[in-house]
């Protein structure tokens, strides 16, 4: 965006528009990446765009707002920590559920999009590196759409569905940033 500084201010809307385009991903580019960005790191980012499409799919007039911070988590559901011991003995083998090779894959989709969501802090607390099962009880006490669809799509939730779910997001993206 540095670049727009130095753009003619006659007809300023056109010519950033314009500039834009040049530098911009098409559509394509944009949904095939969507998809596979990894979120680690831009945390603040993930929850944002989270929100934007939780806006989105509730048709928000400006009425109601998410709150952020502590208050609202960005929840993995595959769980950040699938392998520890604790985890395992405590709360469930992620390893043995999502099945072949789900180490090396993990890594690979933990921070994806569609592995992401919004919960309260409260509810996220509980669900934690619970079970996938477990986690929809928790998901079920949230008000967020984003939590409600999972419910309702998803009775397992594995790479594949990570992929699927990234994919409707991407599509859902596509539609709130067109340009």
């Amino acid at each position: 965006f540095s670049r727009l500084v130095g753009i003619e201010s006659d007809n300023i809307v056109e010519n950033v528009k314009n500039n834009l385009k040049e530098k911009l991903p098409d559509n394509n580019e944009f949904f095939d990446k969507f998809q596979k960005a990894k979120f680690r790191g831009l945390e603040e980012r993930a929850k944002a765009i989270l929100e934007q499409i939780e806006y989105h799919l509730i048709k928000d007039k400006g009425e109601y707002e998410l709150k952020t911070g502590n208050e609202v988590h960005l929840e993995h559901i595959i769980p950040l920590t699938i392998n520890t011991r604790k985890s395992v003995k405590e709360l469930g083998n992620w390893v043995r559920y999502l099945g072949k090779n789900s180490l090396e894959k993990h890594k690979e989709y933990v921070w994806r999009i569609g592995n992401l969501t919004i919960l309260a802090q409260v509810l996220n607390i509980v669900a934690y590196n619970n079970p996938f099962k477990a986690k929809l009880k928790e998901y079920a006490k949230s008000n967020i759409t984003l939590n409600k669809k999972i419910i309702k799509e998803y009775t397992k939730f594995k790479f594949p569905q990570v992929e699927e779910r990234a994919k409707e997001m991407a599509e859902l993206a596509l539609k709130i940033w067109k340009f």
